[in-house]
């Protein structure tokens, strides 16, 4: 399979996505965490990926995105 948007990258990153089209349940996360437990500072990692999907939608898709990456970015500086 040819994937266009291979990603050689730190593991937490594929999570970061999910959050944007619905996620996974709770299991799908319990069970995840069992064979890669959280990291200190995961909560944080995980908002800053998330920016950068919300920002490469932003500019991607325009500016129905701009709020959510604000509003990420100002939960970064907290």
């Amino acid at each position: 399979i040819f994937d266009p948007a291979a990603f050689y990258g730190h593991h937490e990153f594929d999570l970061s996505i999910a959050g944007m089209f619905g996620g996974f349940d709770s299991k799908f996360y319990d069970a995840y965490h069992r064979m890669i437990p959280k990291a200190p500072g995961f909560e944080k990692r995980h908002k800053l990926y998330q920016l950068f999907h919300h920002l490469n939608h932003w500019n991607h898709f325009g500016a129905s995105y701009r709020s959510s990456s604000v509003s990420i970015m100002r939960s970064l500086l907290k």
